[in-house]
């Protein structure tokens, strides 16, 4: 098992916004004023149905299949155990937390099934000026070395490696068209269109090969979120 230290997360501010959730350490409904709260993702080709525990807490009943992500989910401040088991209930990684009450964040399943490993992103909940809306992209494409994302003609961000995020960034509500392109040679791999509503925060993450593996039909892509 793998152990690691997540530990600067952020204190959102209550007035921003209302999140409705569900409840996997406490019974009931969401209170800002008692609970951290996390996204779960499946970002892993070929890895089938994902459990996420919290401690010895099962967090998804149903099991997670590839591309999907559900949240948020509130759970207990403190010093827990994000634990991630196939549907045999073996473990395949586990990942150290520490929470405090109003702390976002979300986790994820990368990399291919046989070197699966959680990784947790803090979501950082700043309410967007009037007219726009916050965006990050993350790259959870296992040999995606580098890719650029355009909206446009327009360069967003570039060289983002696996498992590094943007911050979130600021654009006006509307349609996009976002490209995502390898860095090393320009090359298009993606267009994922979006609609972006003013107030709101999202995050879009890329998935899949760029070279798909004998066998699979796992092919680079993006998904959406929709953190608030």
């Amino acid at each position: 098992m793998k152990f690691r230290i997540f530990r600067n997360l952020f204190l959102a501010v209550a007035a921003i916004f209302t999140i409705s959730s569900c409840s996997i350490d406490d019974d009931g409904t969401y209170y800002y004023d008692n609970a951290a709260h996390g996204i779960i993702g499946n970002a892993s080709p070929n890895s089938g149905d994902l459990y996420f525990f919290a401690d010895s807490n099962q967090v998804n009943m149903n099991g997670l299949n590839y591309g999907s992500a559900v949240g948020y989910y509130n759970f207990y401040p403190g010093d827990r155990v994000l634990t991630l088991k196939n549907g045999n209930g073996v473990v395949l990684d586990t990942y150290e937390i520490s929470l405090a009450i109003g702390n976002f964040f979300s986790a994820f399943a990368v990399n291919t099934f046989d070197n699966v490993e959680l990784v947790v992103y803090q979501d950082v909940l700043a309410k967007p000026a009037g007219g726009n809306a916050r965006v990050r992209f993350i790259n959870l494409s296992p040999d995606a070395e580098g890719i650029d994302v355009f909206d446009n003609s327009v360069e967003l961000t570039s060289g983002l490696t696996f498992k590094q995020a943007t911050p979130f960034m600021e654009l006006p509500a509307g349609n996009y068209d976002f490209d995502f392109r390898l860095s090393a040679d320009d090359s298009h791999l993606y267009t994922k269109t979006v609609s972006l509503h003013s107030g709101r925060i999202y995050t879009i993450y890329t998935k899949g090969f760029v070279t798909p593996e004998t066998g699979s039909n796992d092919t680079f892509s993006a998904e959406g979120i929709y953190n608030y």
